[in-house]
């Protein structure tokens, strides 16, 4: 069995560590990390439908499509009750949320079409995870608190959203072009993609983590 699919499936079971903390602590949980526990539980879905239907099929686009919208709705709703109290950023979220799903329908239906990468819309996706992380740790660190950061799930949380949607950004962003015109360099990217996404759900893992602790800070 090659290396490279067992890296790949490797980075995909890693999901399973912040579903399993997820479970463990689930009543010590607050309403954003039930969401998120929730979105890791149905990756593993999408992570099963898209190795069906590229052994069927050998095409598993349409699934990634609809996943990415998944994944930005969830991580948009942890970051809107996260920021329920201000209302500017709770209102840029829900407006920045209805233009990703503009852009994600004309990508998947006009642009790219539903059985190519949607690099439309991931990059869209990227773009405004970063931001709202950056908003986020500007907010935290702004503040004064009085408990270290490693003890807070959403910092946590917040970077493996950085880690994972910065890093990959130009990897979602140039897919289709690396694709036709520099296929081993895609190829290595895929990896590389893989790795990032290994140390963004065990930092996702270390979110649920803290829910363990005696005295959590939401």
């Amino acid at each position: 069995m090659p290396m490279h699919f067992v890296f790949i499936k490797l980075s995909q079971a890693t999901v399973l560590f912040p579903v399993l903390l997820g479970v463990i602590n689930f009543k010590k949980l607050n309403k954003p990390f039930r969401i998120l526990l929730f979105f890791f539980i149905l990756s593993i879905l999408f992570e099963i439908q898209a190795s069906v239907l590229k052994t069927i099929y050998h095409n598993n686009m349409p699934g990634l499509h609809l996943f990415t919208v998944c994944e930005f709705i969830f991580l948009s709703l942890v970051y809107y009750y996260h920021f329920s109290k201000n209302s500017v950023l709770s209102r840029f979220i829900i407006l920045n949320t209805c233009l990703f799903l503009l852009a994600a329908s004309f990508d998947a239906f006009i642009i790219n079409g539903i059985l190519e990468p949607n690099n439309l819309s991931r990059t869209y996706s990227s773009i405004s995870l970063v931001t709202m992380s950056l908003i986020f740790f500007y907010s935290f660190f702004k503040n004064d608190y009085e408990f270290y950061s490693w003890q807070y799930p959403m910092f946590w949380f917040n970077t493996g959203v950085l880690i994972y949607f910065a890093l990959n950004l130009f990897y979602f962003m140039l897919n289709n072009y690396l694709v036709e015109h520099a296929y081993s360099i895609a190829y290595n990217s895929m990896r590389v993609h893989a790795a990032i996404n290994i140390i963004s759900n065990l930092l996702y893992a270390k979110s649920f983590l803290c829910f363990s602790k005696s005295v959590v800070r939401y």
